[in-house]
């Protein structure tokens, strides 16, 4: 180990720069390999264009250099420039997809570029950087107060300094952190969405223990992770797998980019789209997820350390030596086009190498040539292919329309030929292309069809043709009722009159039709809120009710045990309480501090309580009664009786006018209310008003009438629209919010002014924002600059981010960017490819399965088309159901070449022609077979077209087909034989069917049996018969010759042999040969001998 405890030599990470620059280190490397820092194979291959182009070659390619210090040398980077003029100069875009070149979206960028920490920004900062341990260490001074300049300001370090220059001291700057900070993060914001390619950084210092990479394609509302990098990824990111990718999308943790070495010159590469795995759809949305974004973020979450080292023991503060350093970061992309472009120009005040607006080919157009032009719309917007389909066809509309727009219905209905539909037909003309006159209009054959002056009126009669004088769109005729004839349709038929244009038949007939009508009226005669109709001269009478007993007015309907007709009365055995029935006495209520006053009852004084007196309550008590004993819910009216002790400071009252002696804040004869600017009798309080009123509510004290547009309990605040603080006596002023509450553009509820700041701070309105409410909100739209305008929320359905500002148009309201998969001017219908409900955010993706699905409703990377309501899939001939993915009845194999083919049944071999939809086998009657019963069937031969006769084989023992189709003869499985296959062959043994195999030996036994059975046969040839040699006269000879012919005929149909048979086979063909004297063939008779020596040598196999 060395001597920072690290297996190996010691560590460098760094020596002071020369002499000629004070007080910056020069950046130099550990001694070491000088390989590529790529231990990944993958990362040997090329950068690759996501889409797979490969006309351009990326100069950052590991596998065009030898040493990856070459990726940072500017004649490279020059000869890229070089070849970016020659791309510019190709404008033309060819008929498939095209796609823009490469570049680094860091140049030009640096406005956008951010990062939370850097060195010296708030003054010079001191770092140190980690040399020969056996030296003395060397510190030096980040001072990043002003942008980098070689001569003036080397020591600055900014974020700006890692955009890839062409200067050949390029190494001389450098990105730098504060000293000890883990969390840092770097974010690169774009105006637009660009396509990523690979991201690469090239570090000065110490590589990150552990980082990770972000991306967004909403502008920075919500980001996802790209990769995690970590020298142990289970110690930082243990939630994360750190086993190679499965599927293209994965997030994993690599640890091939984290570690000691190298100290400097380290890189850390990402790729968009590991080259590993095979991309067959550039366009599926999971691959445009990976490889679109508006903002990159690298966020460095743990800094790489050494443990205490020798620089720790003589610092005060060892993380000086600790920090992130970078030299370069590189985000290679280019401008995304969706195939239909092939270069890009600066957006509006953009910058950049890379541009960010499409130069949309195709009849495409918008930023990214994500819709079609205008009035190109007859087929539907795809990404760039290799085919003519994918662009934007030009709408036909006969010259009579400007403007059309792509529906999908018509689209399917015409096969996928045209899906224009013309807007705003001119010149009276209508239909999807203006191809159709108006009604009441007609073609005039003389002119063409885009002649604007080509529709001309119907001649017809609107009494007597149908429709009010319609005509036929083409020819011009009209169509008559049915009473009447004419060219015109203006006459009445014959035996016919009265022409009408009200007569559904235009004309009467001559005989008097009479139409009985039916009259019918219902008459509802009552009193509302009186009674007695009829009963009296006066008809109505008023219903009077008594309302404590009655439930409504009108005829008295009576509360429970009330009766009379007016409800006055109570029923038997029950009684009305009196007004103080209920009654609560306060000497009884909860409360604290009370003091009851008895009173005496004497007969020259009213009684003015009940109980025993009345209770003294002082002030701030109060009183609290239980209240549980009421028999009904109803109205009831509370009454207090208290007497007030506060209001008079004598007893005595004026002799004359009767005006008790009140206090000064008191009023009234009686004393008995509080004087006006005082309010809470008895205790009469002054009303406080901030100045601002002389008059309050007597009861609570709330301020009235406040003046100077002021208001609230106290004239506190000031009125809507109105700025100021009375209570400590600013004035309310008129808030500008843009303009004043009655000039009819204030657009908000208040506003609140900083005197420190001297600002005024409006709280707008919903719908509007700004500090003077001057704007709409996201989600709401409206031209503020007119008279009496308001922001107006916009109408989308629900289906937009009412934080996007950009979700609908600031001006018109029209909805821009729909979410939920919907479109349209008020996000109102479902995406192509999805159905539902837009209006309840329920648009669903089309299930249509592709095998039955008609092709032109299933573009390549998009989901089918299908009904926007229904969700019905267009399906092909022959399929069925809602996803089209079943075959119809007479038709089979869904998975073929073109959907369900016709099972074309034989008609009379077979019950129907509704067969099996997997297999396509149609149901046959019982003697054919065959796919489709034209064929014999199972166990059946001959000519299906006239008879199928059974083969009668028996099926335990034949193959498959148990006969032969033609000749009916069976084919047995082996070890079975006979004319049927009903019997064991030679060399079987057990009962039929089971016919096991006999033991090896027998095969070899048995075609020696074979071989004597011939033998003797051919023997049998040799012996003469008694009339066919002359020689054998005797009758010995020839009784002699006729033995031998029976025993070689026994032999030679023999079935089974043994050795004792063998023996005495031997004995005979023997004496067969000196009895028979043969002269000729010896050497069949020799074949003949050895195979019976052979049998009898078989001595251990037996049949």
């Amino acid at each position: 180990p060395g001597p920072s405890g690290l297996p190996g030599p010691p560590v460098q990470v760094g020596s002071p720069r020369s002499p000629g620059i004070q007080g910056s280190p020069e950046p130099e490397g550990l001694p070491g390999p000088t390989e590529p820092d790529f231990q990944d194979p993958r990362d040997l291959q090329d950068f690759q264009d996501p889409l797979k182009r490969q006309d351009f070659q990326d100069p950052r390619n590991p596998q065009d250099f030898q040493d990856p210090q070459d990726l940072q040398d500017p004649r490279n980077l020059q000869d890229l420039q070089d070849f970016q003029d020659q791309w510019d100069l190709q404008d033309q875009c060819p008929g498939g997809s095209c796609n823009p070149q490469l570049g680094d979206l860091m140049v030009g960028r640096a406005a956008q570029l951010s990062v939370s920490s850097t060195c010296g920004l708030d003054g010079p900062q001191n770092y140190c950087i980690i040399g020969y341990l056996q030296t003395e260490q060397k510190c030096f001074t980040c001072d990043s107060r002003l942008p980098y300049n070689r001569y003036n300001n080397p020591n600055s370090h900014r974020i700006e300094n890692i955009i890839t220059t062409f200067d050949p001291e390029r190494k001389m700057k450098w990105w730098q952190s504060e000293n000890g900070v883990h969390q840092v993060s770097i974010q690169l914001d774009l105006k637009t969405v660009f396509q990523f390619s690979h991201l690469v950084l090239t570090f000065k210092s110490f590589r990150p223990a552990a980082m990770l990479v972000e991306r967004s394609k909403d502008f920075g509302r919500s980001w996802k992770v790209f990769r995690y990098f970590a020298d142990d990824c289970s110690l930082h990111f243990p939630s994360v797998s750190a086993d190679p990718a499965e599927r293209i999308d994965d997030i994993v943790c690599d640890s091939r980019y984290s570690g000691s070495e190298p100290s400097t010159d380290g890189e850390v590469v990402l790729k968009a789209l590991d080259p590993v795995f095979e991309i067959e759809n550039p366009y599926a949305p999971n691959i445009q997820d990976l490889i679109t974004l508006t903002n990159i973020r690298v966020n460095f979450t743990r800094l790489f350390t050494l443990g205490d080292t020798l620089l720790s023991r003589r610092r005060r503060n060892p993380e000086d030596k600790y920090y992130y350093s970078m030299y370069n970061m590189v985000v290679r992309g280019s401008c995304f086009c969706n195939g239909h472009a092939g270069r890009c120009t600066p957006l509006d005040g953009g910058r950049g190498d890379v541009h960010g607006r499409c130069v949309c080919q195709h009849n495409t157009a918008g930023e990214n040539c994500e819709h079609c032009q205008d009035f190109h719309h007859d087929s539907p917007w795809r990404p760039g292919g290799e085919n003519a389909a994918d662009i934007c066809r030009r709408c036909n509309c006969h010259g009579h329309s400007d403007s059309c727009h792509f529906d999908a219905a018509r689209f399917t209905a015409t096969g996928g030929i045209s899906g224009g539909v013309c807007d705003g037909c001119l010149h009276d003309r209508t239909g999807p292309q203006c191809e159709q006159c108006r009604p009441f209009l007609y073609q005039d054959p003389h002119r063409a069809q885009d002649d604007p002056h080509a529709c001309i009126p119907c001649d017809c009669d609107p009494a007597g043709s149908q429709g009010g004088g319609l005509c036929d769109a083409l020819s011009g005729r009209c169509v008559c009722k049915e009473n009447v004839e004419g060219e015109r349709c203006d006459r009445c038929k014959r035996d016919f009159f009265g022409l009408r244009q009200d007569d559904p038949a235009g004309c009467q007939g001559d005989e008097l039709t009479v139409v009985p009508v039916k009259l019918e009226a219902l008459l509802h005669v009552q009193c509302l809120s009186f009674w007695g109709l009829g009963h009296s001269v006066y008809q109505c009478s008023p219903c009077d009710c008594d309302i404590g007993g009655a439930q409504e007015d009108g005829q008295c309907l009576c509360f429970p045990n009330m009766i009379g007709r007016r409800c006055s009365d109570s029923a038997p055995g029950y009684f009305l309480p009196s007004l103080n029935y209920f009654l609560y006495e306060a000497e009884l209520a909860l409360g604290h501090a009370l003091q009851i006053i008895p009173r005496q009852r004497s007969a020259d004084q009213p009684v003015t309580w009940t109980g025993l007196g009345l209770v003294r309550v002082l002030e701030g008590a109060g009183l609290r009664f239980t209240v549980d004993n009421l028999p009904s819910s109803m109205e009831y009216q509370l009454v207090i009786r208290y007497e007030p002790e506060v209001s008079r400071t004598s007893e005595l009252c004026d002799q004359v006018r009767g005006q008790c002696a009140c206090r000064a804040e008191v009023a009234g004869r009686r004393c008995d209310r509080c004087q006006a600017g005082f309010w809470g009798f008895p205790r009469c309080r002054p009303c406080g008003c901030n100045g601002l009123s002389e008059d309050c509510d007597p009861e609570n004290g709330e301020c009235l009438n406040c003046r100077e547009h002021s208001t609230g309990p106290s004239c506190n605040r000031c009125v809507e629209g109105y700025h100021g603080d009375p209570t400590s006596g600013q004035p309310c002023q008129p808030c500008l919010c843009p303009d004043v509450w009655s000039s009819g553009r204030f657009f908000a509820t208040s506003c609140q002014y900083e005197p420190q700041s001297l600002s005024l701070t409006c709280t707008c309105q919903q719908g509007h924002t700004g500090v003077r409410c001057d704007r709409c909100s996201p989600g709401f739209y409206g031209d503020l600059t007119l008279p009496d305008a308001s922001c107006r929320e916009c109408s989308c359905s629900n289906n937009i981010d009412l934080s996007d500002r950009d979700a609908c148009d600031g001006r018109t309201g029209e909805c821009l960017r729909c979410l939920h998969n919907t479109m349209g001017t008020h996000c109102q219908t479902c995406r192509p490819g999805y159905y539902g409900n837009a209006l309840h955010q329920d648009c669903k993706e089309c299930s249509c399965d592709r095998r039955g699905t008609q092709v032109t409703q299933c573009p390549l990377g998009s989901p089918c088309f299908c009904d926007p309501t229904t969700g019905q899939c267009p399906c092909r001939t022959g399929v069925m159901g809602d996803l089209c993915d079943e075959c119809e009845d007479g038709y089979w194999n869904l998975d073929g070449a073109s959907g369900c083919q016709t099972c074309s049944c034989d008609p009379v071999n077979s019950f129907s022609n509704v067969c099996n939809k997997v297999t396509g086998q149609c149901p046959c009657r019982p003697e054919f077979g065959g796919r489709q019963c034209d064929e014999c069937g199972e166990n059946h031969f001959g000519n299906p077209d006239l008879q199928c006769v059974s083969c009668d084989c028996n099926l335990e023992g034949t193959e498959r087909p148990s006969c032969d189709p033609e000749t009916g003869e069976c084919i047995c499985r082996v070890g079975v034989t006979g004319i049927f296959c009903d019997e064991c062959a030679p060399g079987y043994d057990s009962a039929f069917p089971v016919c096991e195999r006999c033991h090896a030996c027998t095969a070899l036994w048995t075609e020696n049996v074979t071989d004597v059975h011939r033998a003797a046969q051919r023997m049998k040839t040799f012996i003469p018969r008694h009339n066919d040699d002359k020689q054998l006269a005797s009758h010995h000879h020839r009784q002699q010759m006729l033995e031998m012919h029976s025993k070689l005929d026994s032999l030679s149909n023999m079935t089974g042999l043994s050795l004792p048979k063998v023996e005495k086979m031997q004995k005979m063909f023997v004496k067969i040969r000196w009895v028979v004297n043969i002269k000729e063939n010896p050497a069949v008779l020799k074949t003949l001998f050895s195979n019976v020596e052979v049998a009898s040598n078989s001595e251990f196999c037996f049949l």
